[in-house]
C-alpha cells in the first residue's frame, strides 16, 4: 500500500498513520483548484452574491418594516392609555369641562398632542388652545361614525377642525352621568409620527412610510411635506396593503425611483408600514463585481502559485513548533510559545503554554489537597476507615486505632467486624452486604465491640458506598463515633429516673406516716400543723443536699449541720466530731428526718433550751467484713434536769420507726438527767469515707 509513518501519542503506544502530503502541495493544489473554475463561474458567483444580497435587504426591510409597525402601535397604545385614563375621570362623567380641561393639560405627555371633547352640538374641552378659548360649533357628525361606548378606535388622516393641519386621532364615546354621550379624542399632529421615522436612523437613501388604513401617506422620510396626505402606492399596491399583512415587492416612490420595498400592517390600528431602498443599490454591486473579478482573475491566476508556495511555508514551520510545544506539555513541562507571525498558531502557543501552568496549579493543587486530605483523614476526632467489597480493611486513621488499641498494621486487612460482638455484628455484616449490591448507598448502625484491653465500648457506624460511573461498588468509607459514654450516660439517665420514682413513692410514704401521727387525737389543730411543716422543712433540707449532688449521696457532717442551723444560733453549742462519709440517698433522707426529730426535742425540752445546754455528736465508720456499719452517737450536756422519764411521744416513736424498720438499723435511746443520749447503728454502703 504506501508508505507510513508512526506519530507518537500519550504514553507510550504509537499509531500508525498513512503517509500524508504536505502543506505546500495542498495549499498549491487548493489555490489551483479554486482559482480555475473561479474564472469560468464569475458570473455565476456575481449572481449569486446578488441574490444573496437581495435576500439580504429583503430581511432586513421586512425586519424594519415590523419594528416601525410595532413602534407605531406603541406610540398609539400610549395615546389609548392616556384616552383610557381620561374617558374615566369624574370631572368629565360630572362635566365639569374646566377642571377636566386642567387634568387633560396636565396628563399630556405625547408631543404635538391634544385633547379634545364634544358633545351633539360643539366643543367642550379643546387643550390646543389655550383655557377659557371659545371653541367651534359642530354641524358634521360624520367623523364620529362608528364609534361605540368603551371602544377606542383609532382614526385614519383628518383634517382637524381646529388645528387646520393633517391630523390622526384616538377616540372613544363615553356615556356622561346624566346619560348624555360625550365624545373624547386624544390627537396627534403628523409631526408625531413622522418623529417616529426620525428617531429610527434609517440610511439616508432608504425611504419610510407610514399610511392609514386608506393608504394615505401619514408620514414620510423624505419630502413629507410634499407628500403626506397623498396616496402612498398605485392602486394594485394599496388593495395588497389592505389584504395582507406583509410582504416584500417592486414598485416606484412617489418621486419615481424603482425601488425594493417591505410593508407591515398593524394588527391593532390596520396602518402599514413601508419601507423602500432604490433597486440600484443592490444591482449595482453585482455590477462592479463583475468588473472586478474580470481585471483581477488574470493577476490572481499568476500570482497564485507562487502566494501559496510562500504561505504554506510560512504556516508549516511555526505548525511544526507547535508539536514540539504539544509534546513538552505531555511531558510536564512549563514551556514558553515563541512569536510566530500567525495570530492563530500563536493563540494555540498561548494556549499550550496556559495549559501547561495550568497543569503544574492542577497538580501542586491537588498535592496540596491530597495533603489536606490526609491532614484531615488522620487528625478527624472520629474514626475513618475504607473498607473494600470484602470488609477488608483498606486504610484507617489514628482515631480509628485509638478506638480499639489497635495499631494500623494490624488493622489493615483485618475484617472491619473482627471485634464486634456477636449481637450486633450480624445486622451490620447485613447491612455492609446489602451496600456493596447497590440496594444502599449510605446506612448507620450502633455495634458493641471488644477493645485489645479486653474492655467494652459502644461505636456509632455511618457506611458510605463510593461506585463508579457504571453503578459498581468501589469502597466504602466508615465513620466510627465512640458512643460509650453516651450509652452509659443513657443507663445512668434510666437508673436515676427508677431511683427518682422509688424515692418519691418512699418520700409521699414518709408524708402520709407524719400527717397521720402528727393528727393523733388530743393534739390541738394549731399544734399539729406546726409539727407538720417542721418536719415536711426537715425533709426538704435533705433534699436539697441531695439535689446538690444529683441524688448521688449527701454528706453526714452537711446533713447535720443542715438540721442544726435554722435553731443553734450559738455554734458553741453543738459539737460535730466523726470522719467525712457521703451517705447513699436513701439513708441521708431517713437519718435527715430522725435528726431533725432529736434536734427539735433538745430545742423544746433538751440541751438547746438553755443557754448553758450543748450537744455532742460523735461517729464512726467500722468495716465489719461483710458489712459497713456506721455508728452515731447523740448525747446532751448541761441541760435541764429530768425529774422523770418523759412519756414517749411522735417523735420517738418516729426515730425507731425509721432507723429499725427503714434502714435495719438498731437505736438505743436513752434519757439521762442532763439530756437525751441515744446511740444509732445503721449498715452502709458509703460513697466516699475518708479519714478525719
Amino acid at each position: 500500500m504506501g508508505n507510513s509513518i508512526a506519530v507518537p501519542e500519550s504514553g507510550s503506544r504509537k499509531v500508525t498513520r498513512p503517509h500524508l502530503s504536505t502543506m505546500r502541495s495542498r495549499l498549491l493544489l487548493l489555490t489551483l483548484v479554486l482559482l480555475i473554475p473561479a474564472l469560468a463561474a464569475a458570473g455565476l458567483l456575481v449572481y449569486a452574491g446578488y441574490r444573496h444580497d437581495r435576500r439580504e435587504v429583503e430581511k432586513h426591510l421586512q425586519e424594519t418594516a415590523r419594528a416601525l409597525s410595532l413602534v407605531v402601535d406603541r406610540q398609539f397604545g400610549q395615546a389609548e392609555a392616556l384616552l383610557w385614563a381620561l374617558s374615566t375621570s369624574p370631572q368629565l362623567l360630572g362635566k365639569d369641562y374646566a377642571a377636566f380641561d386642567a387634568r387633560a393639560r396636565a396628563a399630556i405627555r405625547i408631543p404635538g398632542a391634544w385633547v379634545s371633547v364634544s358633545d351633539n352640538r360643539a366643543q367642550v374641552v379643546n387643550t390646543w388652545l389655550p383655557p377659557g378659548s371659545p371653541l367651534p360649533l359642530i354641524g358634521n357628525m360624520d367623523y364620529r361614525k362608528g364609534s361605540a361606548v368603551g371602544t377606542l378606535r383609532i382614526s385614519n388622516l383628518f383634517r382637524g377642525f381646529v388645528a387646520k393641519q393633517p391630523v390622526v386621532g384616538v377616540d372613544t364615546l363615553v356615556t356622561a352621568n346624566d346619560g348624555s354621550e360625550l365624545f373624547i379624542s386624544v390627537n396627534m399632529l403628523t409631526d408625531t409620527v413622522s418623529r417616529i421615522l426620525a428617531d429610527q436612523g434609517l440610511p439616508p437613501t432608504w425611504i419610510g412610510t407610514i399610511v392609514d388604513r386608506n393608504g394615505t401617506v401619514a408620514a414620510r422620510s423624505r419630502d413629507a411635506e410634499q407628500f403626506v396626505g397623498r396616496s402612498a402606492t398605485p392602486n394594485d399596491m394599496t388593495r395588497t396593503l389592505a389584504e395582507e399583512r406583509q410582504g416584500v415587492a417592486e414598485s416606484t416612490s412617489l418621486d419615481g425611483i424603482p425601488t425594493l420595498l417591505a410593508f407591515a400592517r398593524s394588527p391593532g390600528s390596520g396602518w402599514s408600514t413601508i419601507v423602500a431602498v432604490p433597486r440600484s443599490e443592490i444591482t449595482g454591486a453585482a455590477w462592479r463585481s463583475v468588473l472586478y473579478l474580470a481585471v483581477a482573475g488574470g493577476l490572481l491566476l499568476a500570482l497564485a502559485a507562487a502566494m501559496a508556495w510562500l504561505v504554506a511555508r510560512s504556516i508549516a514551520r511555526p505548525v511544526n513548533g507547535l508539536v514540539s510545544l504539544a509534546q513538552g506539555v505531555g511531558r510536564g513541562e512549563l514551556i514558553a510559545a515563541p512569536a510566530s507571525g500567525l495570530a492563530e498558531v500563536d493563540q494555540a502557543g498561548d494556549a499550550l503554554a496556559l495549559a501547561s501552568r495550568h497543569l503544574r496549579e492542577r497538580d501542586a493543587a491537588l498535592r496540596a489537597g491530597e495533603a489536606r486530605l490526609r491532614a484531615t483523614h488522620e487528625n478527624a476526632a472520629v474514626g475513618i476507615a475504607e473498607v473494600d467489597r470484602e470488609g477488608r480493611f483498606v486504610s484507617v486513621n489514628e482515631a480509628r486505632c485509638q478506638l480499639t488499641g489497635h495499631t494500623r498494621e494490624e488493622l489493615i486487612g483485618q475484617h472491619f467486624a473482627h471485634v464486634t460482638q456477636a449481637a450486633t455484628r450480624d445486622a451490620d455484616i447485613e447491612l455492609f452486604a446489602r451496600q456493596v449490591a447497590g440496594e444502599l448507598d449510605t446506612y448507620t448502625t450502633e455495634s458493641l465491640f471488644t477493645r485489645r484491653d479486653g474492655s467494652f465500648g459502644w461505636v456509632r457506624v455511618t457506611s458510605t458506598a463510593l461506585r463508579d460511573e457504571t453503578g459498581t461498588f468501589l469502597y466504602a468509607v466508615r465513620v466510627v463515633e465512640d458512643i460509650t459514654e453516651r450509652r452509659e450516660a443513657d443507663r445512668r439517665q434510666k437508673l436515676l429516673i427508677d431511683e427518682l420514682n422509688h424515692r418519691v413513692k418512699n418520700t409521699l410514704a414518709t408524708v402520709q406516716s407524719l400527717a397521720r401521727q402528727v393528727t393523733r387525737p388530743g393534739v390541738l389543730p394549731e399544734v399539729a400543723q406546726d409539727r407538720f411543716q417542721q418536719r415536711l422543712l426537715a425533709l426538704s433540707r435533705t433534699h436539697n443536699l441531695l439535689n446538690e449532688t444529683l441524688w448521688e449521696g449527701a454528706s453526714l457532717r452537711t446533713i447535720l449541720e443542715a438540721e442544726f442551723t435554722p435553731y443553734a444560733g450559738d455554734s458553741s453549742q453543738v459539737r460535730l466530731e466523726g470522719p467525712e462519709v457521703d451517705l447513699p440517698a436513701r439513708l441521708a433522707v431517713v437519718l435527715g428526718m430522725a435528726f431533725h426529730e432529736l434536734v427539735t426535742n433538745a430545742v423544746k425540752y433538751g440541751a438547746l433550751s438553755t443557754a448553758s445546754g450543748r450537744v455532742q455528736v460523735d461517729w464512726k465508720v467500722e468495716d465489719r467484713g461483710e458489712r459497713v456499719l456506721l455508728t452515731i452517737d447523740w448525747c446532751e450536756l448541761d441541760g435541764p434536769v429530768l425529774e422523770t422519764e418523759p412519756r414517749p411521744g411522735f417523735g420517738s416513736r418516729l426515730l425507731r420507726q425509721t432507723i429499725t424498720r427503714e434502714l435495719a438499723g438498731q437505736l438505743d435511746l436513752g434519757y439521762e438527767r442532763e439530756g437525751v443520749c441515744c446511740t444509732i447503728a445503721v449498715p452502709i454502703e458509703p460513697v466516699r469515707q475518708h479519714a478525719a
